[in-house]
């Protein structure tokens, strides 16, 4: 498959009164022309800085990228030169649905001026074909298009995602950021919404990096499944290799903390710890201090990729590559 966006090896801090937030630490990622990602791991991981990174929004008054190239169609995104070019392809080629749409969303603007207003900016359309596209792109979502001149304020939470949803697609984007976009829904009103988002990805053969912490909807959604702890990559692979045969302590956790309805049990099991702290984070391996397997070795030396045959990739020492077997 051709690659359309390759991260390789990316740091970034935030600077706060307490110290140095370290979010994301040499991350390496790689998504497919057409391809969905599921991106999972628990609060904190550094999952909304890396999409945040790709759209060039960091806050730049306390955020700094320290290395790494975010390398889209043969651009670095970082590379300050091809600014110009992002700020043409952002909400074009690449676009975000965000969390929460009452803040993404404008509360003084129709929801029909705010979909219009994308094609106005790059399609160069007038304000009247702008908005009967933006008609046309609120049906695509399943809103009816008497509703182009409502209010954000007079929409549901899903339908206010689906806003966001159809702003986010109108220009016919390469590659879609959803950043858990489901969450503050209830389940049938999101089941609706990933209905929506997949039969319009497949459609429209848009990339897709789908931010969540629910395996259920990755194994819904997407082809490939990236696991993220403490700002870095610790597995990935096919949803299908994964989800049945996972390879790190941190994954077999995140799968042993979901009920199954195939066997009885009286509790799940939860993984011990806590999330490493991106103020202290430890020397070696990230996750030692939670992981029955740890030895000495992790807790000084940071273990690298492995990949095995089929494209499955883990960091730990337990595997190839490394220097500590799996018997540890």
């Amino acid at each position: 498959m051709e690659e359309l966006l390759r991260i390789r090896d990316l740091f970034v801090n935030y600077y706060t009164l307490d110290g140095v937030i370290h979010a994301v630490n040499g991350l390496n990622l790689v998504l497919h022309k057409a391809e969905a990602l599921g991106l999972v791991g628990e609060t904190g991981a550094g999952k909304t800085t890396t999409a945040m990174s790709i759209l060039g929004l960091l806050p730049k008054r306390n955020s700094k990228v320290i290395n790494g190239a975010i390398e889209y169609n043969g651009y670095n995104l970082l590379d300050q030169r091809n600014a110009v070019y992002l700020n043409k392809i952002r909400g074009k080629s690449i676009s975000m649905v965000f969390q929460n749409p009452l803040t993404s969303l404008n509360p003084v603007f129709s929801v029909g001026e705010q979909i219009a207003m994308v094609y106005r900016r790059h399609k160069g359309m007038k304000k009247s074909e702008a908005i009967q596209a933006a008609k046309d792109a609120l049906r695509s979502v399943g809103i009816a298009e008497y509703r182009v001149d409502d209010y954000p304020i007079q929409f549901s939470g899903g339908m206010r995602q689906r806003v966001g949803l159809a702003a986010a697609l109108a220009c016919d984007p390469e590659l879609l950021i959803a950043d858990e976009p489901t969450t503050a829904l209830d389940v049938t009103i999101q089941a609706q919404i990933l209905i929506i988002m997949k039969k319009l990805q497949h459609a429209r053969k848009t990339s897709l990096i789908m931010i969540t912490h629910n395996l259920g909807i990755v194994n819904e959604l997407c082809e490939r499944v990236a696991v993220m702890y403490a700002g870095q990559i610790i597995e990935y692979g096919k949803v299908d290799n994964v989800f049945s045969k996972p390879l790190h302590p941190y994954t077999v956790g995140l799968m042993g903390s979901l009920p199954d309805i195939n066997k009885m049990s009286e509790r799940l099991t939860p993984i011990i710890g806590f999330v490493a702290n991106p103020m202290e984070l430890p020397i070696g391996c990230k996750f030692a201090d939670r992981c029955p397997y740890c030895t000495e070795h992790c807790c000084k030396s940071e273990p690298k990729e492995y990949e095995t045959n089929d494209g499955h990739m883990v960091r730990c020492f337990r595997y190839g590559g490394n220097e500590v077997l799996k018997d540890g």
